[in-house]
């Protein structure tokens, strides 16, 4: 009811709390900010020697159980991903025709009458990502083997099993319907700013959550593994209309057409410990007391310049794409999509 007075109460136990430890919350949070800042330093070199920051793996090899070790190593280093070749070329152009015919019979901005969405319909322009979840071709895409494979691939990378407990199955996966995003011939968007998906002040709050950030707050944060997927299946999340209430290892879109890197596409920052400096960052003396840099219920957890620049330098879009191809990063990761003015509508 006083969210306030609830932010002030938390952040004093979790202070004490690290503080029982025998160190301060600086001291966790400088270990945090050096790891981040040797990432940084590692992504800002690869992009000064031309190279692509987001990991390529070619589906075939997923398919075959053949993906070479230190793809793998760049898969977990990053935690984010291109699957190509995921899908049929052509077949993705055919949903894509598939999906706009859809909503052009349908008379889709005409008709639709549904509840507002609270953040997409707010990015200062006509909604290009649609509150669509149902058409034949996103449900032929979810319940294809193909994706199956990839999301099992995807699925195994974290550490499911731990304290006797199995904390989800990385070979079974729960059918998550999503919405399509299309831009119309004339497009001009503001884009989707920087934020996450996992959660909003439950993260810090809930009991459950705690135990996931344990390390991050019981002096022990250089164990910290943000691929453990330890009680990240066991605790409730707070009501919203903006965030899964599920567990995701990964998020992911799937391009139903060929987009160059320049064109308004998917931008992260692929270090997934990053999740420790947002956990930590609201406990340090500059943040008001009764504020968590920003996070509230009911919105995505934002991350930007004013609480966070130094893991904004990171921020890297996906490399060209061609329909069929898939992107995926890991489900703490800060995401964001670029603003756009395409007149071909592409």
């Amino acid at each position: 009811a006083d969210l306030r007075a609830a932010i002030r109460q938390i952040k004093a136990a979790l202070r004490n709390r690290i503080a029982a430890s025998g160190r301060t919350v600086e001291d966790v949070f400088a270990v945090v900010e050096q790891r981040m800042r040797a990432e940084i330093e590692d992504i800002t070199a690869a992009r000064e020697r031309g190279e692509a920051i987001w990991p390529v793996i070619d589906y075939a090899d997923i398919a075959a159980g053949t993906v070479r070790p230190e793809a793998l190593a760049r898969l977990r280093r990053r935690g984010c991903l291109i699957v190509r070749g995921h899908f049929d070329h052509e077949q993705a152009l055919g949903w894509d025709r598939d999906l706009v015919h859809y909503v052009e019979s349908n008379g889709f901005f005409g008709n639709y009458r549904g509840p507002a969405d609270d953040f997409f319909g707010s990015v200062g322009s006509r909604p290009e990502i649609y509150p669509v979840y149902w058409s034949s071709a996103q449900m032929q895409a979810r319940q294809s083997d193909r994706m199956a494979r990839v999301q099992a691939f995807l699925n195994s990378q974290w550490k499911h099993e731990s304290e006797g407990v199995r904390w989800f199955d990385p070979a079974r996966d729960s059918l998550y319907p999503d919405r399509i995003r299309r831009r119309p011939p004339g497009a001009n968007s503001a884009g989707l700013g920087t934020h996450l998906d996992p959660g909003t002040l439950d993260l810090w709050m809930t009991q459950a959550y705690q135990q996931a950030f344990r390390h991050l707050f019981d002096g022990t944060v250089e164990q910290y593994d943000p691929w453990d997927a330890a009680y990240r299946t066991a605790g409730p999340q707070y009501p919203g209309s903006t965030m899964c209430s599920a567990f995701r290892t990964f998020q992911g879109w799937t391009a139903l057409s060929d987009m160059a890197h320049d064109q308004g596409v998917l931008h992260a920052v692929p270090i997934p410990a990053a999740m420790a400096y947002l956990m930590l960052r609201p406990l340090l003396p500059d943040v008001p007391e009764d504020d968590m840099c920003g996070v509230t219920v009911n919105q995505t957890f934002p991350a930007g310049k004013t609480w966070h620049p130094l893991l904004m330098e990171a921020v890297s879009g996906i490399p060209d794409v061609r329909a069929g191809d898939s992107a995926w990063w890991h489900c703490d990761m800060i995401h964001s999509v670029a603003p756009v003015t395409d007149p071909a509508g592409r």
